[in-house]
């Protein structure tokens, strides 16, 4: 599944479907990783506009 999040002011990141996607009380925690290197990254949710989720399956769009 990918994921595009899109924050205040109109920057967006999208990630593939390698990342591994959470979504917390704290905002959106993504977990990329790349052989023995993991890297985890939180975005608060008072920076985020909008996430969207799209897969083979499934679409999403989370607005607050």
């Amino acid at each position: 599944m990918e994921t595009e999040i899109t924050f205040l002011g109109g920057r967006v990141e999208t990630f593939g479907a390698t990342a591994e996607i959470k979504m917390t009380q704290f905002g959106i925690e993504v977990m990329q990783r790349d052989g023995d290197d993991a890297v985890r990254v939180l975005f608060p949710w008072g920076q985020i506009e909008k996430v969207t989720q799209r897969g083979s399956a499934v679409a999403a769009v989370y607005t607050w």
